[in-house]
């Protein structure tokens, strides 16, 4: 469940929610994220939030702005019907990649306007605005076509003298 500014929360919708006496509890409905989805911890960033689900899928929803949802576009998800649950689409991070769960909570990280993710065969990804990705460039990836998936590059930690 998510409470908040509008249009933010992943409930269709561009209503606050915990503003007003009633709007808790049992009157707060749950963020749909498809169908046997689980989210196994959450993230968030800048006007936006991540799910890790069970299995190392990643959703996300909220502002995009800079791509920091990871779908190949800029628009915004979950402040409109129709956004969310199946048809939310999981976040590409390339063929067979999840994000691993590691010590305390999750691999995934959402920042100001940049997420990564840790994944299962210990590579790093992030994605969003320019400068903020750890690649060595200012370019930004995920908020255009062809910029996710197995075209995201891992970020390098350290050289390969290490």
């Amino acid at each position: 469940k998510c409470w908040g500014q509008a249009g933010l929360l992943g409930l269709g919708d561009e209503n606050n929610r915990g503003d007003a006496t009633g709007e808790m509890g049992d009157a707060l409905p749950a963020v749909d994220l498809g169908t046997g989805a689980t989210a196994v911890a959450l993230r968030s960033g800048y006007l936006y939030t991540c799910a890790l689900l069970a299995g190392g899928r990643l959703k996300c929803w909220g502002e995009n702005d800079f791509g920091q949802l990871g779908l190949g576009d800029a628009l915004a998800r979950g402040n409109a019907p129709g956004q969310m649950g199946d048809q939310l689409p999981v976040v590409d991070l390339g063929a067979c990649r999840t994000v691993s769960e590691m010590g305390l909570g999750t691999g995934a990280s959402a920042g100001g306007v940049h997420t990564c993710a840790l994944l299962g065969n210990s590579t790093l990804k992030c994605w969003g605005a320019a400068g903020e990705l750890g690649l060595g460039a200012i370019e930004s990836h995920g908020g255009t076509p062809g910029t996710m998936g197995n075209a995201l590059p891992t970020v390098k930690l350290f050289s390969s003298a290490w």
